[in-house]
């Protein structure tokens, strides 16, 4: 029964490990992603146009909005949609 218990414990500590790993690469992804928005912000002059809270809320949410999409495999069928319709748009317009 002791064997049961420190197995027990060790596949916790492992779990834990384990968690911990895949939380510090998201939330090393959403920071790059956070730098890469706010950079390409300052770039094209818009980064200081809002409040700084209201700017920080608009990249975080967008930045966990758009890995969330990439994490469920969503961002290449989106691009594929949003392709198909403005080529659509495009044709009825002509």
């Amino acid at each position: 029964m002791k064997k049961y218990l420190i197995l027990a414990a060790v596949l916790g500590l492992a779990a834990c490990d384990t968690l911990s790993a895949l939380q510090s690469s998201e939330m090393s992804n959403l920071n790059s992603c956070m730098m890469t928005e706010a950079q390409t912000r300052l770039t094209n002059g818009t980064l200081f146009a809002s409040g700084v809270m209201a700017t920080a809320k608009d990249i975080s949410q967008g930045c966990i909005k758009k890995l969330a999409l990439q994490k469920a495999g969503l961002d290449e069928t989106a691009l594929n949609s949003a392709t198909t319709i403005i080529n659509s748009l495009r044709s009825a317009a002509q």
